[in-house]
């Protein structure tokens, strides 16, 4: 029978792989719960956020290797190993929760895109709108193609979606050689078909007059696959806005040689 690894050498072997690690300077929190390890550096955080959302973290990453082991994550010798993200990508996403300015949240876009990849991934539903509503205050900051790519790569729903898929196909021009590369083949040509759609003689020709982009968003939504969406309460409101004729003031008129003013009784 082979000998059993003594206790001490293992204990020893753990101790020396923590010897190489750090906690983090700003989120390893006294009275938290919670320890993830990236790369080498340690996070100490409260499961609480966790528990309270996400719906892959939990399932995927702390349930224990084997029945009867310790449930990961609960000390820094089983310290759950997230992969394929950096330190600072998980800072970010961390200073949702642990802002100490609840009621301002200003960030880059980039990092607003990685909140949003890590809440996707993890299935943080409430993160994830909170980072889409971010992103749409800031969305002009991209190309209009690479928004739509950057949505559809994590699901964004179809009002931030049909919206700006109108807005390609109401333009002048059609895609470029480099937008259809991003777009891919298949989703260009759907975009083509819409844009035919919605003209009455296709190319580059403009949309019929008085139409509202608005207008077109049925036919967008069936032609590229995407879940019905008739634009906001704000949409229709600017249309209506937009479309109100303009009514001038009454000019005064001139007295004539009897003192009286032309144009009254």
């Amino acid at each position: 029978m082979p000998p059993r690894a003594s206790t001490s050498r293992s204990t020893s072997s753990v101790d020396e792989k923590l010897k190489h690690l750090e906690h983090h300077s700003k989120y390893y929190l006294v009275g938290a719960d919670l320890f993830i390890l990236i790369d080498t550096t340690i996070f100490k955080i409260h499961s609480y956020f966790f528990k309270r959302e996400a719906k892959n973290f939990y399932t995927k990453l702390m349930d224990p290797v084997s029945p009867g082991d310790e449930k990961r994550g609960t000390s820094e010798t089983n310290a759950i190993v997230v992969e394929s993200v950096t330190v600072e990508e998980f800072e970010h996403f961390l200073w949702v929760f642990y802002n100490p300015r609840y009621d301002i949240y200003e960030a880059d876009i980039k990092v607003w895109f990685t909140i949003l990849r890590l809440a996707h991934r993890w299935a943080f539903p409430q993160v994830t709108e909170f980072a889409l509503r971010e992103i749409k205050r800031r969305e002009d900051e991209i190309d209009l193609v690479r928004r739509i790519v950057l949505y559809q790569n994590y699901n964004a729903p179809a009002e931030y979606l049909v919206p700006l898929y109108a807005q390609l196909c109401a333009r002048a021009t059609s895609p470029t050689d480099e937008e259809t590369s991003l777009l891919g083949i298949e989703q260009t040509l759907k975009v083509f078909v819409a844009r035919e759609r919605i003209r009455s003689s296709g190319g580059v020709s403009p949309l019929p007059s008085g139409t509202r982009e608005t207008d077109t968003y049925p036919a967008i939504s069936s032609v590229l696959g995407l879940p019905e969406y008739h634009g906001s309460p704000f949409d229709q409101q600017e249309a209506t806005v937009d479309s109100t004729p303009i009514v001038k003031p009454p000019v005064a008129g001139k007295k004539n040689s009897s003192g009286r003013t032309s144009g009254t009784k």
